[in-house]
C-alpha cells in the first residue's frame, strides 16, 4: 500500500512566496508538494483503477486494430466473418498439430452443425479448404487449408509478423518474460467470455 504523501508544511521549510511560484527540478519535494496542493495525486499514489484504465485503453486499442486487420484480410480473401473465423480456426489447429472438424467450427462460432456444414461447403467450393476422411472417426472429416490459401494468409500477415518480430527483438529477456506472462493472463481472462446477465 502506498505511503500517504506528507503535507507541504511538513516537507518544506518556510520560504518566501516568490520562491514557490513554479516547480524547480532541483527541489523534488517542492514539486511534489505543489502537486499535492493542487489536489492531484502523485504518480506513486494513483489509485489502482488508474493503472487498470490505462491497460484497458491499450487493450481496446489492440482489439480495435485486430478487428480492422481482420476486416482487411476478409476483403483480400473475399470471405464473410464466419468464413474467416473458420479458416483461422483451421489454421490454428494445423499450427498446433491437431485436427479440425466441422463440429469444432460449430462450437467456435456458436452455430448449428448444419450451419457449420454450409460454411465448410462454401470454403471448399471457394478453394480454401480440403476435406479428408478421419481414420480415427469414420463419421468425421478432417478439414485443412489448401496450399494456395496458406500462401495467401502468409503473404497477408508477412509484414505484420516481421514488424512484431523486430519489436520482440528489442526486448530484454526479462521484458519478454513479463510480456508473455501478461498476455497469457489477458488471454485467460478473455477466454472466460462475457459476463452472463
Amino acid at each position: 500500500m502506498a505511503t500517504p504523501a506528507p503535507h507541504a508544511a511538513e516537507t518544506l521549510p518556510p520560504q518566501a512566496p516568490d520562491a514557490q511560484e513554479g516547480p524547480d527540478d532541483s527541489q523534488p519535494a517542492l514539486r511534489n508538494a505543489q502537486v499535492v496542493g493542487t489536489g492531484m495525486p502523485l504518480l506513486e499514489e494513483r489509485a489502482p483503477t488508474d493503472a487498470a484504465s490505462e491497460i484497458l485503453a491499450r487493450m481496446r486499442r489492440v482489439r480495435d486494430a485486430d478487428i480492422a486487420f481482420a476486416l482487411q484480410l476478409r476483403q483480400q480473401l473475399d470471405l464473410s466473418g464466419n468464413d474467416l473465423a473458420a479458416v483461422t480456426l483451421i489454421q490454428h489447429c494445423e499450427a498446433k498439430g491437431t485436427n479440425a472438424h466441422a463440429k469444432d467450427i460449430a462450437h467456435q462460432l456458436g452455430v448449428t452443425s448444419a450451419a457449420a456444414t454450409i460454411i465448410v461447403d462454401r470454403l471448399v467450393a471457394l478453394g480454401h479448404v480440403l476435406r479428408t476422411d478421419d481414420p480415427n472417426d469414420g463419421r468425421q472429416r478432417i478439414l485443412s487449408l489448401t496450399p494456395s490459401t496458406c500462401e495467401l494468409l502468409e503473404n497477408a500477415t508477412r509484414d505484420a509478423d516481421r514488424a512484431l518480430a523486430e519489436l520482440a527483438a528489442t526486448l530484454s529477456t526479462r521484458e519478454r518474460t513479463r510480456l508473455t506472462t501478461l498476455l497469457d493472463a489477458v488471454a485467460e481472462i478473455l477466454d472466460a467470455g462475457p459476463a452472463t446477465s
